[in-house]
């Protein structure tokens, strides 16, 4: 009964809070528009620059002219029908190895004056000298080296097929898994749900803090409610606001396009775990804290670690600690938010059931149980208690 009142007490709270309350609800659904926006005003398109010597098309003497080489460059197209290169025709060479610099541009190609005749030559036996391609790119620029791969590949294949010329090498492709390719942004939608749930460490911390802020926090130990009431009622709240949040964020991402392979029960399960392994944080958070503004200013700081480290802004590094049975464990895996990020990922862009992730919902749990008990005994010893 005692964890009962409590848990209602500190849910009209919350909800009296409502300024806090909607900053954790509206963060995420905001970062998955930005996110979905940013993605489609970025140019996937490789920016490709010509400098055509030779200025000839397909004819009785040229099989494969430059022209054409260029208007096969603007057809090519990936698997879901976006162009690979916006070609662009320059006879400013400085000009385009600026553009390099900048990167304005990917990649420059330099067709020769005698690439249409090489070809031909080749075709017909009169001679076995290749035309030339000269490519220009910015060695530290990784769209330059792919836009590279890209356009050289087409062209093999446009003048082997103008040539009749049989590759001594044939590759088949198996794909693995179901369902069409992700994009940039449906890959990153699993870290963008995770980002709902770790705002709800500001709410489950405030929650704690606000009681030994205004120094309630006596009256509760008098009133013989144990600190397992205590978490168990803060849990219960903060479940919910993360479910919500996390149900926003989803919703948001469907609204833009974003297509799951798996089950929304999948994902509400984890995200509920998941919410208990950030309240779980935010008691030991909460322990060393007796503010609201310590928790505004210094509490950021274990916020951002959480979402940096769980790879919610950018992919990081893998360092590996072990494996067991095929189970890769990485150092950020410390970080219960990083195992959920992993669990999203599998169950939304490949389909997983919760049979398939159930190793990252059991080291989920076990971090989870961890943390709440380094938490409740740091919170016991510095707060929960008569002064």
């Amino acid at each position: 009964m005692r964890a009962l009142a409590f848990l209602h007490k500190t849910f009209l709270e919350n909800l009296r809070e409502w300024k806090i309350l909607s900053m954790v609800l509206v963060f995420a659904p905001f970062f998955v528009y930005l996110m979905w926006g940013y993605f489609h005003a970025t140019v996937p398109a490789y920016q490709l620059l010509v400098i055509d010597h030779d200025d000839s098309v397909a004819g009785d003497e040229a099989i494969l002219g430059s022209r054409d080489l260029v208007e096969i460059w603007r057809q090519a197209e990936h698997s879901d029908g976006e162009a690979v290169f916006e070609v662009s025709l320059t006879r400013d060479l400085a000009g385009a190895v600026e553009a390099l610099k900048t990167r304005e541009a990917d990649l420059l190609v330099e067709i020769p004056d005698d690439f249409s005749l090489k070809i031909h030559q080749f075709a017909s036996g009169e001679g076995l000298s290749p035309a030339l391609l000269t490519n220009h790119s910015e060695a530290s620029n990784p769209r330059g080296t792919m836009a590279m791969a890209m356009s050289d590949y087409v062209a093999f294949t446009a003048v082997a097929t103008a040539t009749q010329t049989p590759s001594p090498l044939d590759v088949r492709i198996e794909s693995v898994g179901g369902g069409e390719q992700p994009s940039e942004f449906d890959l990153y939608v699993p870290a963008l749900l995770m980002l709902a749930i770790i705002m709800v460490m500001f709410t489950a911390a405030a929650t704690l803090i606000k009681e030994v802020d205004k120094r309630t926090i006596s009256r509760l130990v008098l009133s013989r409610l144990t600190i397992f009431e205590l978490l168990a009622a803060v849990s219960a709240n903060q479940v919910l606001i993360g479910v919500v949040a996390l149900a926003l964020a989803y919703g948001s991402a469907l609204t833009v396009g974003y297509h799951s392979e798996g089950s929304l029960l999948a994902v509400l399960v984890v995200g509920a775990l998941a919410t208990l392994s950030v309240v779980a944080i935010s008691v030991v958070v909460a322990a060393f804290m007796r503010t609201i503004f310590e928790l505004l200013t210094v509490g950021c700081f274990p916020f951002f670690i959480l979402m940096f480290f769980s790879d919610c802004m950018f992919p990081l590094p893998k360092i590996t600690v072990g494996a067991i049975h095929g189970f890769t464990f990485y150092a950020t895996d410390l970080l219960p938010t990083a195992m959920a990020v992993r669990a999203f990922n599998r169950i939304l862009n490949h389909g997983a059931g919760l049979g398939d992730v159930w190793v990252e919902l059991l080291c989920i749990a076990a971090l989870t149980a961890g943390y709440f008990a380094i938490g409740a005994w740091l919170f016991t010893r510095r707060h929960f208690r008569v002064f």
